[in-house]
C-alpha cells in the first residue's frame, strides 16, 4: 500500500476511535457540572432551611399575638379599640392600658439619658484614648460579662443599691436607672466596634490638617461611625423596652399616671410588667388584654426602630 493510504488509513482509525473517547469526555464534563450543581443547590437549600427556621420564631409569635390581641385592639366594647390607648384600668382592670404607655413612654428615655451618654463617651475613650493594654482589656471583659448578666440580677442590683441603699425608693427614677445600667454594655460594646470599623486613614489626614485629637474624635470618627452607635442603640432601647423583672424590683406599679419624681407618687406601670400582671390572672378577658398589650408593645418597639432608622439616614448625610 503506498504512503498516502496509508496514512489515510491511520486518519480514519483514530477518527473512529477519537469519537467515543470524545462522548466520554462530554459525558464526564456534564456528570461533574451536575454534580457540582446538586450539592451548589443542596447547599443553598439547606442555608434557606436554617434561615426559615431562625425567622420563624417571629412570625408565630406576632401570628399568635395578633390572632388575639386584635380583638381587643380593633373591638368596640368597654376598655376596646381607642379606649384601650386612651383610658387607665378601672375596676376589674377593665379599662384602657393607658399607665402602660405612659410608664415605658416615660422610663426608656430616662435610661437613654443614662445609659447612652456612659456607654457611649466610654467607648469613644476606650477606643481613641486609651492604649492598648491590660485597663481596656478590663473593661472589654466586664462590658461582655455584664452583656450576659440576667436582668434579675440587674434588679436586684437596682433594688439593694438604688432602691435602699441611695434611699430613693421605688419609681421613675429607680427604674430608669436600672434599665439605663442595663443599656450599658450593649451600647459600649457596638460603639466600640463602630469605631474599629472607621479606617485609620481619616483620623490621620484630619490630624494632618492640623486638626486636633478632640475635633477629629467629635467630627470624623463619630460622625463615620454613627449607623452603628445608632444601631446599637436601638438594640439596646429594644431590650429594655421588654424588661419585665428588673421593673418589679425597681418602679412599683401604679394604676395611673406618676405624679412625682420620688415616693409613692413616683410608682410607675410599664409595658412589660402589665402584661406579666395580666397573664398571670385567671380571668379570661385579662388573658385576652395581655395579648393586645403585648401587640401595642411591638408597635412601639417597632415604631422606634424606624423613626431612629430615618432619623439615621437623615444625619448620616448631613454629617458625612
Amino acid at each position: 500500500m503506498s504512503r498516502y493510504g496509508l496514512d489515510r488509513l491511520r486518519s480514519l482509525n483514530e477518527m473512529v476511535n477519537g469519537a467515543p473517547q470524545a462522548t466520554r469526555s462530554f459525558i464526564d464534563r456534564v456528570r461533574h457540572a451536575t454534580r457540582r450543581d446538586v450539592t451548589d443547590w443542596m447547599f443553598k437549600g439547606f442555608v434557606a432551611v436554617m434561615l426559615a427556621i431562625a425567622v420563624a420564631p417571629f412570625f408565630m409569635l406576632v401570628a399568635e399575638v395578633a390572632s388575639i390581641g386584635l380583638e381587643d385592639l380593633l373591638g368596640s366594647g368597654p376598655g376596646q379599640g381607642i379606649q384601650l390607648l386612651t383610658t387607665y384600668p378601672g375596676v376589674g382592670l377593665q379599662g384602657g392600658i393607658l399607665n402602660a404607655i405612659i410608664g415605658t413612654s416615660v422610663l426608656v428615655p430616662v435610661a437613654a439619658m443614662v445609659g447612652i451618654p456612659l456607654s457611649v463617651l466610654g467607648a469613644v475613650y476606650i477606643n481613641e484614648y486609651s492604649p492598648p493594654g491590660r485597663v481596656r482589656q478590663i473593661v472589654e471583659f466586664a462590658a461582655d460579662v455584664l452583656a450576659g448578666i440576667p436582668s434579675i440580677v440587674f434588679g436586684a442590683f437596682g433594688f439593694t443599691f438604688i432602691v435602699f441603699y441611695l434611699n430613693m425608693g421605688m419609681g421613675v427614677i429607680a427604674g430608669g436607672l436600672t434599665l439605663g445600667f442595663m443599656m450599658i454594655p450593649t451600647v459600649l460594646r457596638t460603639t466600640q466596634e463602630a469605631l474599629k470599623q472607621v479606617p485609620m486613614s481619616l483620623r490621620e489626614a484630619s490630624l494632618a490638617l492640623g486638626a486636633t485629637k478632640w475635633t477629629t474624635t467629635w467630627k470624623v470618627t463619630i460622625r463615620a461611625a454613627f449607623p452603628g452607635i445608632i444601631t446599637g442603640i436601638l438594640l439596646a432601647v429594644g431590650r429594655i423596652m421588654g424588661e419585665t423583672a428588673p421593673l418589679i424590683f425597681t418602679a412599683g406599679n401604679n394604676l395611673g399616671a406618676p405624679t412625682s419624681l420620688f415616693g409613692p407618687g413616683s410608682w410607675v406601670a410599664s409595658m412589660p410588667f402589665t402584661i406579666w400582671a395580666y397573664i398571670s390572672d385567671p380571668r379570661p378577658y385579662l388573658q385576652v388584654r395581655a395579648h393586645s398589650t403585648a401587640l401595642v408593645l411591638l408597635l412601639m418597639v417597632l415604631a422606634v426602630d424606624v423613626a431612629a432608622n430615618y432619623a439615621s439616614r437623615k444625619i448620616t448625610r448631613r454629617l458625612v
